[in-house]
């Protein structure tokens, strides 16, 4: 990968700061929603009247799509409603993430529901018409050929959509259902007293300066640290397994309503996998586990040669000996993402940079965070919307960095499509794919800081990075894929009651992929850490299929950069008008349910792990 010299200077320079120190100072990104989105809440309030009056136009084609014109009407119509609302979805999601207090999080929740119950009629009555009346209709109308798949889509889960009226009531009551359990969890979090742990640098806090703490170099601090934070979590366990419990009984009395056999099988469903097959993959990773354990050796053996003690859990992200650990402050962030993604070609690496450009207004970020505010990241954007990077707290480690690259991967990704003109309703698809392309970009990264690393110790940290923050990530995707299937099936068959069992469970798991569980006692309610099983629920299995496709676009990348860079450049730009492995068939020429995908990526990470045994 070609770097300029001046990005090497630049990583040279930034290295140079300790990261026991505190967290880089300085000028935050203000994302400019008035120049984006809305002037005001009230603004935005306002503007409702437009979502409005798209809702009333789609509502005039309820019970009337008895033509191809009408069905057209309805699909375009649906659309503007996508647009509209998809703008104010992200308003109000960004406001919240600003102040988790604010209105703008229950009124992100409500509108999202009234959408959903004003929108309920449309597949029913779309699922309704008969495929020869269906077939008159596209012979008809040729505008309706560009809504092919979104038609197909739609009918492919004919025997799981309920009639218009049932949708519209459980759309309604769907807060009450199965909005409240993250609700509780996230109070619950905030009622427990973390604390903060004393550093050379000063007291830093345990949540919120987590990534800080796990790689400072003194073992006392990572150990007060990963202590506080897991017994913390033990100090609510009951409540925490309540939510969690709830959680999974809400999901799984929606599936049923759905005729689905349970939650999972709806979620993989969805995404257009097999439930059966995805069951079976979960369990092949798990025999595979062994890789991320041979990792952990070899992480082990040099924290025994550079400490002379063995490495405990709370040790994985430790620094090597004497050695400084880059902290990166956030202006120096936008050279080092330029030069890094440069092997994807201008269009790609221009529309990264300019959501750094504090100008553009297109990202907040904030060093050291702030109170009530939201700390990981995400991103926003939509057909006829601008997207923007959100990030709550930046400490300038390489883990901060990872995460830019990340979500600043989905942002680019929307913007490419909206650049390119993809309809609204293929601008949406599995998540999995969205996720495998910003895993990319974070493997693409790692790589770079390595390649151009003047210090040898500093470049062992980043190959090691490459594969404990993001090569692994199927596996470690994998393991909380699997303890929340393994969750669902318990609870289902009445074996986990409350959190003893939950506690059981996840040490079982746990122990196909890693060697700490045994004699660590405070990782059996690591459970109680995976937020997003209370956020959103079965999200974690994206992870898995992402992170094994995101090796995959890594070793193409590698051995034909010329070939690759155009095809994935066009798979980026085309949006979702497919069935996911006929995009990664048709694009990039992968088999998604092949064999061969985990195999190779198995290889691929055997090849590094030898890198790592045999280098000095």
């Amino acid at each position: 990968m070609r770097v300029s010299k001046a990005a090497t200077l630049l990583l040279s320079t930034v290295v140079s700061v300790s990261a026991a120190q505190a967290p880089p100072a300085g000028q935050s990104l203000s994302a400019d929603l008035g120049r984006y989105y809305f002037a005001s809440p009230e603004a935005e309030a306002a503007a409702r009247a437009n979502l409005d009056a798209a809702l009333e136009s789609l509502d005039k084609f309820k019970g009337r799509i008895n033509s191809g014109m009408a069905l057209l009407g309805a699909l375009q119509s649906y659309e503007d409603v996508l647009k509209i609302y998809r703008r104010h979805e992200g308003y109000l999601r960004l406001l919240c993430s600003l102040n988790r207090k604010d209105a703008a999080c229950q009124a992100n929740e409500k509108l999202g529901s009234e959408v959903s119950a004003k929108t309920a009629f449309l597949n029913p009555e779309i699922l309704a018409i008969p495929n020869p009346q269906l077939q008159a209709f596209m012979a008809a109308s040729p505008g309706l050929k560009v809504y092919d798949f979104a038609i197909e889509d739609i009918r492919h889960e004919a025997q799981h959509v309920l009639p218009a009226s049932e949708q519209r009531i459980l759309d309604g009551f769907h807060p009450e259902i199965a909005g409240w359990q993250d609700d509780l969890y996230e109070q619950a979090l905030a009622d427990i007293p973390f604390g903060s742990v004393q550093t050379a640098a000063g007291s830093l806090a345990v949540i919120r300066q987590r990534n800080l703490l796990a790689s400072d170099s003194d073992p006392r601090v990572r150990e007060e640290a990963f202590k506080r934070r897991y017994n913390g979590l033990a100090s609510q366990r009951d409540v925490l397994a309540f939510a969690l419990i709830h959680t999974v009984s809400a999901q799984d009395s929606l599936a049923k309503a759905h005729l689905y056999h349970d939650a999972p099988s709806r979620k993989y469903a969805s995404m257009y996998l097999d439930p059966v097959q995805t069951r079976a993959l979960l369990n092949l990773m798990a025999q595979n586990g062994e890789i991320v354990k041979r990792f952990e050796r070899i992480r082990a053996n040099d924290f025994q040669r550079e400490h002379g003690t063995a490495m405990q859990a709370w040790d994985t992200s430790a620094p090597p000996q004497g050695v400084i650990l880059p902290v990166t402050p956030l202006a120096d962030a936008r050279r080092i993402f330029h030069d890094a993604l440069a092997g994807l070609g201008p269009e790609y690496q221009q529309a990264f940079d300019a959501l750094l450009i504090p100008a553009n207004g297109r990202a907040d970020i904030m060093p050291g965070g702030g109170p009530n505010r939201y700390t990981a990241g995400f991103s926003i954007g939509f057909t006829g919307s601008t997207s923007i990077l959100f990030f709550g707290r930046y400490d300038g480690t390489f883990k901060d960095l990872s995460v830019i690259a990340h979500e600043g991967g989905h942002a680019t990704h929307r913007t490419l499509m909206t650049t390119h003109g993809v309809m609204p309703l293929y601008a949406q698809g599995p998540s999995f794919l969205f996720e495998s392309f910003a895993i990319f970009n974070e493997l693409v990264l790692a790589d770079c800081l390595a390649e151009h690393s003047v210090d040898p110790h500093l470049q062992r940290f980043y190959r090691e990075q490459w594969l404990r923050i993001k090569g692994l990530d199927a596996f470690y995707g994998a393991q909380d894929a699997l303890l929340e299937q393994q969750i669902y099936d318990g609870v289902s068959a009445g074996n986990v009651r409350g959190a003893d069992d939950l506690d059981k469970l996840t040490q079982q798991v746990d122990s196909n992929f890693s060697v700490f569980p045994a004699t660590t006692p405070e990782l059996r309610n690591r459970w109680a850490a995976v937020s997003l099983m209370y956020e959103d629920p079965l999200y974690d299995v994206n992870y898995v299929y992402g992170g094994l496709l995101a090796l995959k676009y890594y070793q193409l990348y590698s051995a034909n950069r010329a070939e690759f860079v155009p095809r994935y450049m066009a798979l980026l730009r085309n949006g979702f008008d497919d069935a996911p492995a006929a995009l990664l068939k048709r694009f990039l020429n992968i088999d998604l349910f092949g064999p061969s995908l985990l195999q190779d990526d198995l290889d691929l990470l055997n090849r590094r792990l030898n890198q790592l045994e045999t280098a000095p």
